[in-house]
């Protein structure tokens, strides 16, 4: 196995990639971290990355542009949607035409928006898809990061921290929420999808 470790596909620092690539023609999981769209890192889940490799796959790995007050939606797909065109374009050795997309949280989101637009087949876990859906019904919950709110309850506490997420995420503009909102741009020529979420966690 060959690792590849911050390979830039843009000029930003964040725009970097890690490739773990296999000694052979393999097909390649294209993973895009969560951290709610304003942390994480691209190394932050090995153990995903190994059970890939030890099941025959190669592995992108990328970082995108956090969101913060210069990078608001939609930086990260636009990003995500850079690493993988030049991964694409590249001479590095992996199976083209057997491609598959994996994301974890706002990672899932990315993968799938991604998957809609360009048919490769795709893993969600943990995503959350339904921007307009949760605001319309969550009118009174004030927003607030999790390290920063007081109330016990933890279930109340997630959805605090989700809709200050949507908050930054956004700027506070939800005008267009709508067009952000996954299952309204599904059409045919989407990839196939695989959906992972508890029921512990918000729903799709």
């Amino acid at each position: 196995m060959r690792k590849i470790l911050d390979v830039a596909y843009g000029k930003d620092e964040q725009q970097r990639l890690d490739l773990y690539l296999q000694d052979f023609t393999a097909p390649l999981i294209f993973y895009v971290h969560g951290g709610g769209w304003w942390r994480g890192d691209k190394r932050k889940d090995q153990p995903v990355y190994s059970a890939l490799l030890k099941s025959g796959f190669s592995v992108a790995s990328i970082n995108y542009r956090l969101s913060d007050e210069k990078n608001r939606f939609p930086a990260q797909i636009d990003d995500s949607r850079s690493a993988l065109s030049f991964l694409l374009a590249s001479d590095y050795t992996f199976d083209k035409d057997r491609i598959g997309l994996f994301g974890s949280s706002s990672g899932a989101y990315i993968t799938v928006k991604l998957s809609i637009e360009n048919g490769f087949p795709v893993v969600s876990w943990s995503g959350q898809f339904d921007f307009q859906g949760f605001l319309s019904t969550h009118t009174a919950i004030k927003g607030r990061k999790m390290d920063d709110n007081p109330d016990p309850d933890k279930g109340s506490r997630a959805l605090s921290y989700y809709k200050w997420i949507l908050e930054q995420l956004f700027n506070n503009d939800f005008s267009n929420i709508g067009r952000a909102t996954l299952q309204h741009q599904v059409k045919k020529g989407a990839g196939p999808l695989f959906l992972v979420n508890s029921a512990a966690e918000l729903a799709p």
